[in-house]
Parts: structure tokens; sequence; C-alpha cells
């Protein structure tokens, strides 16, 4: 179902697959309590595409994303990523409060096998990327929320990642951050080539970045629908026509829910 299709007809149907699940189901618990948080799980995503997962708390979002990137092992179903690297940023920046920003990215690179010799390069290019060179000696308790989120941001492309997991990464931020990070990870997507999957529970933050949108179900976690958003690119969060995106989807959502009850 499309919630909205404005512009050119999107080309991500036409290229290769970077993650493919399939029957993905997740039980936590010992065999007789056990509670599934994800029930046969399929989606394909494709390469290059940015692909948002909305839904309520505890439908099984940011277990599907610990699933992909192998810090969770499935107890159904399948994960493929093609051999494809992939990076994960979580809503908290979660770096080490006694390194320096340039200590936290050069521990990232050498836990990635980055010789010592290289990275204070690939330091200096990846703050570059997020647009921070001045911080590289700054502690994180130094940095403004969505700086320490941009750090975060560099930390995760230190891996040199072909797909990018971002879960809830900047629900903590005030709007004026949380719109200048949105302008930066759509830079960095698509001057990288990136596949990002991307959870929110903000639906306007959905039609904002994505190209498609699936909208979990709870009780347990499962695909409700998906939805093509094909609003020209560079968007903001104050265009009507991301707004108008934004409700048909909070309604979807309302309605998948009272159709559930």
């Amino acid at each position: 179902m499309n919630i909205a299709e404005f512009g050119e007809p999107s080309l991500t149907a036409q290229k290769s697959a970077a993650i493919r699940i399939d029957g993905l189901t997740k039980r936590f618990g010992r065999r007789g309590q056990q509670a599934t948080a994800l029930s046969d799980v399929s989606i394909t995503v494709k390469e290059h595409e940015f692909l948002c997962i909305v839904g309520r708390s505890g439908c099984g979002k940011s277990t599907m994303l610990n699933v992909i990137a192998d810090l969770e092992t499935p107890t159904d179903g399948t994960v493929d990523v093609g051999g494809r690297k992939v990076g994960m940023m979580f809503q908290d920046a979660n770096l080490f409060p006694w390194l320096t920003v340039a200590g936290n990215i050069d521990l990232a690179l050498k836990l990635s096998g980055v010789s010592s010799e290289v990275r204070p390069d690939r330091i200096r290019e990846l703050l570059d990327i997020v647009q921070l060179p001045h911080v590289a000696r700054k502690r994180p308790h130094e940095l403004s929320g969505g700086m320490r989120q941009r750090v975060a941001l560099a930390r995760s492309l230190a891996q040199d990642c072909d797909i990018l997991l971002m879960d809830e990464p900047f629900a903590a931020l005030d709007a004026i951050t949380r719109d200048a990070m949105h302008e930066q990870t759509e830079r960095i997507w698509a001057e990288r080539s990136l596949t990002v999957v991307f959870v929110t529970h903000n639906v306007r933050e959905a039609a904002r970045l994505a190209d498609r949108i699936v909208v979990f179900k709870p009780n347990p976690g499962r695909v409700g629908s998906e939805s093509l958003i094909t609003i020209p690119r560079p968007r903001r969060m104050e265009d009507p026509r991301v707004a108008g995106a934004a409700a048909m989807l909070h309604d979807l959502l309302h309605t998948q829910e009272a159709t559930d009850d």
C-alpha cells in the first residue's frame, strides 16, 4: 500500500538486494516461558535504499536490527547481507568518556583491523565527513548532543560499512539539531551509496527520510504494511507533502492497531 507517491517513480525496485530477511522469528526466554518478539518477518532491502521501520514500542523493530547486525541469533528464518559490512548507530552515542573524539574513532578503526599507520588519516576523513574536523581533541562531555551523535555516526562509518543500521538515533535531540542530522545523514547516505535501515517512532521523520516505509504490528512483531515515499529529494520536515504523507502514515498505524484489537 502506498501512502504517498509524488514526483518521479522510484528506481529502488530495479536494484539488487542488499538485505534478505526470510521468515524471521525471534523468541526470548526459556522453553515454556518464551516471548515472541518477531514472527515470520520477510523483508528485502535493495542496495542504496533508505528504508524506515515504524511502529509502536515493543513491536520488535530494534530486535530486527540486532539480528541483522548479528547481535542476536534468529530463532527461525534467515537474514542474508551477502557478505556486506554492517555498521550500527544507537539512540545513545555511547562514546567512551575517557577517550577523546579521535580516540573513540581510533578504537573503532583498530577493532575493524585498520593499521596504526593509516588510522590518523582515516580519523581526519571521518570527522570531515560529519563536518567536525575541529573536535578531534575534545572529550564527549565537551560536545553538544548533536555533536556526540555526529561522532557516533563517524564511528559507525569507521567500519567502512555498506549497510548502516540506525536505531532511533535522533530521538533525544531537539528539533533544530534533528533537522541538521537529517541533512547530514541524507548527504552521507547519497555520497557513500549506503543502504540504510532506520528505526523511528516519528512518522514525519520517516516520511522525511525514507524511500520506503515498513509499518510493524505488535504482539508479536510482524510486517503490517509497506509504503513508498517518492517525494523528490532534498526534502524538509515542513514540506506539506511530507506532512501529508506523515498524516496518512499516522492514520494507517491507528487503523492497523484497531483491527488488531
